[in-house]
């Protein structure tokens, strides 16, 4: 692994993604507007002392869907738009090898969209202690809580998207088809979002342990077939 291939890789993907008004407008206003719409029904819905930690947790939690959302279909442009625009047969001519290329492409798909998360979740748990901190007494974040579902569960999430949207990048030759096929990855998360909110699970540490614990063993699958399945003889053959 030549990690200068890789970097070089990232950083173009990264500056031409920032450079698009639409996507760099939509990867810094999603999160501040679920920041900003999940402080207000904190502000209004008048929650109980009892009951708001559960809700609090859960609207936190709510940004990891976009966390996986987000890079899956940034990554899935990033190959399947390059395939169709024939941008990416240049790329796939040069040393770098195929796990460099995943890499360079995946770490620039997962980056921008999961700093903006992190920075909508410390917005939001910053407004919310303002709203709650009468109600509760103090200070509900930062938490132990808080802490593992930003700096582990949203990053596995977010790799795991990437990963899911290469696999599927493989497959398909129309850029929307990838995207919503890569989507897809949210509905795990939103399953557990729906549980946190409905009192069904409860978001503490060791349920935490082991969300991260099956997105480690995910990601390792996907890290695995995502490189088996990208092929740059197949694709500069199938896709020419």
């Amino acid at each position: 692994m030549y990690w200068r291939n890789v970097a070089t890789i990232a950083r173009k993907d990264i500056t031409i993604m920032m450079s698009r008004r639409g996507l760099r407008i939509g990867i810094v206003l999603l999160p501040l507007a679920l920041a900003v719409g999940f402080s207000q029904i904190v502000a209004f819905a008048h929650y109980p002392a009892a009951q708001l930690p559960q809700a609090l947790n859960a609207f936190l939690f709510f940004f990891i869907m976009y966390t996986g959302a987000m890079p899956a279909n940034i990554a899935s442009y990033s190959l399947v738009g390059e395939k169709i625009e024939r941008s990416l047969e240049p790329l796939l001519a040069t040393p770098a090898n195929d796990g460099e290329i995943l890499l360079g492409k995946g770490i620039a798909a997962l980056l921008p969209p999961l700093a903006a998360m992190w920075g909508g979740m410390v917005t939001l748990m910053a407004y919310c202690d303002v709203l709650t901190r009468g109600t509760l007494g103090g200070l509900y974040f930062p938490n132990w809580t808080a802490a593992v579902t930003m700096l582990g569960v949203a990053p596995l999430v977010a790799i795991m998207g990437v990963g899911f949207a290469v696999l599927w990048s493989a497959r398909v030759s129309e850029v929307r088809t990838a995207q919503q096929l890569a989507s897809l990855v949210a509905l795990p998360m939103a399953g557990i979002y729906i549980c946190i909110l409905s009192g069904a699970l409860t978001l503490d540490l060791a349920s935490l342990g082991i969300i991260c614990g099956f997105l480690v063993i995910v990601d390792a699958g996907l890290a695995f077939a995502a490189r088996a399945a990208f092929g740059r003889e197949e694709i500069l053959t199938r896709w020419a």
